[in-house]
């Protein structure tokens, strides 16, 4: 049993974080769930992502995960929700809310607060709040945990961004260009680890998902890189991780920054026990034509 459920988070974390274009393992705290991270505040928007996904593995969904962006102006919101489900809840149920905001700079974003909540089991509630500031990011850890055995020093934290704020630097195509359309690196501070999220696109090719979209996209691999605050055994085993190939898509927009929108609607990874795969099931952009 203990060997199914290591090799089952091995597989959520690589699917989740090609969804999230993160890992989904760094959340810690004992809250109430009135202290559940709250859904966007309502208001006027000049650009919208709204996106789920789900996540499987040999073809058996096994989780589904929500995605929203807000950019206004100068600033940003996000929101996303991860739960697993089917059979696969029965050895391991997790449910992991998190959000963050900041400002829209040229070129980049600056995360202002980054919010988690992780409920795995009934006994295992965690929460981790990230307010970055401009000499060295302050961490909120509920229950606290020990962050000097495997430390992270400022300057990595500073140069970094929250987890959500890194699926807002890559879907709204921030560091997108011709020559590289799915972005280049999103660095991550996710309150216990500093690790890199790094694209190297392959090639364009035909894709299509049923019901949401069909035509280009690009061919991506994304690799994870890990930078610090991870056990040595970790890091040698993040270094075996199998590729992750993923299927963005431009979206235009003006209300994005870059007059386009990079949208993931498939990401897999083949394992030796298999194949995790996340797909996309719902796409709104900018409040219009809501697929799926």
């Amino acid at each position: 049993m203990g060997v199914f459920k290591s090799r089952k988070r091995r597989v959520a974390g690589i699917a989740f974080a090609a969804v999230a274009l993160m890992s989904a393992a760094a959340l810690a705290g004992d809250v109430a769930k009135t202290d559940k991270v709250a859904s966007i505040a309502p208001g006027t928007a000049a650009g919208t992502l709204d996106l789920a996904y789900s996540i499987a593995f040999w073809g058996i969904p096994f989780g589904h995960s929500n995605v929203e962006i807000k950019l206004d102006k100068d600033a940003y919101q996000t929101r996303s929700d991860f739960e697993t489900s089917g059979i696969v809840s029965v050895f391991w149920k997790s449910d992991i809310e998190a959000s963050s905001n900041g400002t829209i700079k040229p070129g980049n974003l600056e995360p202002a607060v980054y919010d988690s909540y992780d409920q795995r089991r009934s006994d295992h509630k965690q929460r981790v709040k990230v307010t970055f500031t401009d000499d060295d990011p302050t961490v909120l850890a509920d229950p606290p945990y020990n962050m000097k055995k495997y430390p992270v020093t400022s300057k990595q934290k500073r140069e970094a961004l929250d987890p959500m704020s890194a699926v807002a630097l890559v879907m709204a195509g921030v560091k997108a260009d011709a020559k590289n359309p799915c972005g280049t690196v999103a660095p991550v501070f996710d309150g216990r680890r500093r690790y890199d999220i790094s694209f190297t696109h392959m090639k364009d090719e035909q894709a299509t998902v049923k019901g949401i979209y069909s035509g280009k996209a690009h061919l991506c691999q994304m690799h994870y890189n890990q930078i610090a605050g991870f056990k040595p055994k970790i890091v040698k085993e993040g270094k075996s991780l199998p590729p992750v190939y993923g299927w963005f898509v431009d979206v235009p927009s003006p209300n994005a920054p870059n007059g386009r929108y990079v949208v993931l609607i498939k990401a897999w990874a083949s394992t030796g026990w298999g194949t995790a795969d996340a797909t996309i099931t719902h796409m709104s952009i900018d409040k219009g034509i809501k697929k799926g």
